[in-house]
């Protein structure tokens, strides 16, 4: 349940703002002064608003949305009262409806979407005079949707922001697509109630304060930044006793601790930390690794061969070639082998060619060696030189296990390398060792450089600290005023906003009120029962709107979703009931309403509820509505309103035109059209005398007809009859004599005096004959005459 309301201090003007800063402590008490005398604001009351009530006169709307070439005017009734404007479904009433809420918002941004601009007709042309009584204002709007004032003298001028502001407020204008988005997303029903109360001056200092508020925060902001540059120089520098006191002191420091940091800073060290000791970084060289590899290849390859065991018998062939030995010289000339004694196999020649091969054999084994050697001492750069103590004890304790394993590694691999200086290993060997030489080059190269980052860091900090600690105790200075003011901004905004809340529920309070006996007067036989209805939610942001709904005796949740139990028909009716309180607040410059389609899905009941309450607030305005539905002219004369009724039709091909015409009665209008054919029948025949005579016999019985209906329906409505118990009433009644004996049954029954059918029966036998090709003689204007009597007669049975 809503709870019971208790009135308090409401602030509306920025007089009441001053008024009320005097009461606050000194701190938001200067501020608030300050900020209302630079406001300045201005007391003086716009004309156009305080001389209302406002009434629209006339309405004139060309060339717009479905409206084309040929104008839709609009006269009205420049008083209070009841104006129903009918048109069928594309007819152009809501381009009207639109039209006119267009130039009287001032051209304020539509919350709906809509294609101004008519397809047939791009020169658009509006005009709706507005006047309250002693003086007209003429507002238009061109080609280009511009809205503007014009005067008298044809002076155009643009609309007083009083007015469009008093239009945003009250929307005395409301088309079906705005109240279809509240219907639709009930969510949107916050805005389009809390857009209805005067909180101009509260929210133009709640403004004053964001931008404040703003100011302060950058200020905030520059502080910060420089006291955490200090607070990263310091942990840098490696000082953890000031590196505690500015973490927790935060950017500002009262003045104890500001002086213990200044003195703690000035102790910090000003030498430069030891070196590290780091040994060089390496890369495994892929040209040297190349050269290597080739070179050990050559080497083993020279080696497969028989040259590194063949120097003995190069020896003995070279011996067995020498000249001058006379037994060798005796078997050369015999050509007897001096090994196997064999004769004849030229045994010289063998022996000089297997001399040749093995000393090239044994050459190239020889240079294979050299150049095996050559290219492994080559790769020294290729592989770590060894860890020096420091580099190896803070590997070890920084690194954790994955450092002690490199530390492993680094060692094999320093120890390798001194086996290569006294043996040449295999290509396949030192493919593997400069394999993880080169990942251990990778891990290496990273670590030293952190290592080297750290100790520049550190180096910076020793060397900059000071001068961050002094940069940032120096803008803390600057812009503590800043600071300070920043700490009253904060919390006179949050005193603005309670006082935002209470006058938004002060002036709700009414509005609340008025919708939920708006809302019993729409569904007085509905389960569904609205007990109240509140704004809630900040000021800023999350803002809803609370239903307490209860079916029956049951209270219904009250969460963001209440509204989900609402058919369609109901959050029209919930629509229609927060709108028309905002609509008809006392404090409005405008007399009239204009409605667009308010009872869209209504049911009769519905429709019988909202006329009665548009009765009642014709009293007090100039009530329009467009509607593409009868029953709410018909409920209105059920209850014996009068209301103006203005037709909208279309007529015509190709480009159709509207026209308007005021409608006393569906009978009379029958009657009205068939007379004007018959005045132009004087002019030029349409037919023989017959026919003509035929044709309007026949118009003038559909018009008995329909004048009689409609009265038989509107006499049913009041009975409070079933719609159903008339419409078979109807059924039973076919011939014109029948309905009109039915007619004086329900008059009776509503207390008026009957019609004396006697004397209308002549007639009427005339209307039925001619429908049955049985056509009296005589003047067709003289039973147009005779029927437009009946019909008043029939009217009459209606007071």
């Amino acid at each position: 349940m809503v709870a019971e309301h208790s009135p308090q201090r409401v602030l509306l003007t920025w007089a009441d703002i001053a008024d009320e800063a005097l009461r606050l402590e000194p701190g938001m008490r200067d501020l608030l002064l300050e900020l209302v005398e630079a406001h300045n604001p201005s007391t003086a009351t716009s004309v156009t608003t305080a001389e209302g009530p406002w009434y629209v006169s006339a309405v004139h709307v060309r060339g717009h949305i479905g409206v084309g070439a040929d104008a839709v005017d609009l006269p009205l009734s420049q008083a209070k009262g009841l104006t129903i404007v009918t048109a069928r479904n594309g007819t152009g009433k809501t381009s009207v409806a639109d039209g006119i809420r267009h130039v009287i918002g001032g051209g304020s941004k539509r919350s709906y979407q809509v294609l101004a601009e008519n397809i047939h007709y791009p020169h658009r042309d509006i005009v709706v005079t507005v006047s309250n009584g002693s003086r007209d204002i003429e507002i238009v709007c061109g080609p280009n949707e511009t809205v503007q004032w014009r005067s008298p003298e044809g002076i155009l001028s643009e609309p007083p922001a009083e007015w469009t502001e008093a239009f945003a407020r009250y929307m005395p204008v409301l088309l079906y697509p705005e109240m279809s988005q509240v219907i639709q997303d009930p969510s949107n029903l916050h805005a389009f109630l809390k857009d209805a109360l005067e909180l101009t001056a509260l929210e133009e200092l709640q403004n004053i304060l964001k931008a404040e508020s703003s100011k302060g925060k950058a200020s905030r902001r520059t502080v910060e930044t420089a006291h955490q540059a200090a607070v990263d120089g310091v942990l840098k520098a490696g000082h953890d006793e000031l590196a505690a006191i500015l973490q927790d002191c935060g950017p500002c420091p009262d003045t104890a601790t500001r002086t213990r940091i200044i003195t703690l800073s000035e102790t910090l060290p000003a030498a430069a930390p030891p070196p590290l000791g780091l040994v060089d970084s390496w890369t495994v060289n892929e040209q040297i690794r190349a050269k290597a590899g080739a070179a050990l290849e050559r080497l083993a390859h020279a080696a497969e061969s028989d040259a590194a065991m063949s120097s003995n018998l190069l020896t003995a062939l070279q011996k067995a070639l020498v000249q001058n030995d006379a037994r060798l010289d005796e078997l050369r000339s015999q050509d007897e082998c001096p090994v196997c004694g064999t004769i004849g196999q030229d045994w010289v020649q063998h022996a000089i060619e297997e001399a040749g091969r093995l000393t090239r054999a044994t050459k190239e084994l020889r240079d294979a060696r050299t150049a095996a050697s050559t290219a492994i001492r080559h790769l020294h750069q290729c592989l770590p030189a060894p860890l020096t103590s420091s580099l190896r004890r803070r590997l070890e304790s920084e690194g954790g296990e994955v450092a002690a394993v490199r530390v492993k590694q680094w060692d094999r691999l320093v120890h390798a390398a001194a086996d290569l200086l006294t043996g040449i290993p295999s290509a396949t060997t030192l493919s593997n060792l400069l394999d993880e030489s080169a990942e251990l080059a990778t891990w290496y190269g990273q670590v030293r450089d952190g290592l080297l980052a750290r100790r520049d860091d550190l180096i910076a900090a020793q060397a900059t600290v000071r001068t961050h600690i002094g940069t940032w105790l120096d803008t803390s200075d600057a812009q503590g005023p800043a600071l300070a003011r920043l700490n009253v901004v904060e919390r006179l905004d949050r005193r603005v906003s309670q006082w935002i809340k209470t006058a938004r529920e002060e002036i709700f309070a009414p509005i609340a009120k008025e919708v939920t006996e708006l809302w019993s007067v729409l569904n007085p036989d509905a389960d569904l029962k609205l007990n109240g209805i509140a704004l809630a939610g900040g000021t800023k942001i999350r803002r809803t709107v609370t239903l307490d709904l209860a079916d029956g005796s049951m209270a219904l949740p009250t969460g963001k979703d209440s509204s989900a139990v609402l058919s369609t028909g109901q959050r029209n009716a919930l629509s229609l009931a927060t709108y028309l309180p905002r609509a008809t607040q006392p404090e409005s410059p405008f007399g009239f309403l204009i409605l667009d389609d308010p009872i869209h899905a209504f049911d009769t009941g519905r429709v019988r509820y909202l006329a009665k309450h548009l009765m009642t607030l014709a009293e007090r305005f100039q009530v329009v509505v467009f509607t593409h539905d009868d029953r709410l002219w018909r409920e209105l004369r059920a209850h014996g309103a009068l209301p103006t009724h203005i037709r909208m039709d279309r007529h015509g091909d190709g480009q159709p035109q509207v026209r308007v015409r005021h409608v006393a009665s569906p009978g009379i209008q029958r009657l009205d059209d068939i007379q004007k054919i018959l005045g132009a029948e004087r002019g030029a025949s349409i037919g023989t005398p017959e026919a003509v005579t035929a044709m309007t016999l026949a118009i003038c019985r559909q018009a008995v007809d329909t004048e009689a209906v409609a009265q038989i329906e509107i006499l049913g409505r009041r009975i409070g009859l079933p719609e159903a118990t008339v419409v078979a009433d109807l059924k039973r009644a076919r011939k014109t004599l029948d309905q009109l004996a039915l007619l004086n049954n329900y008059a009776g029954r509503v207390g008026h005096r009957p019609i004396n059918i006697d004397s209308f029966t002549p007639t009427v036998h005339a209307l039925n004959g001619a429908s049955h090709g049985r056509a009296p003689q005589g003047d067709p204007q003289l039973w147009v005459r005779q029927t437009r009597r009946l019909i008043k007669t029939v009217q009459e049975i209606r007071h």
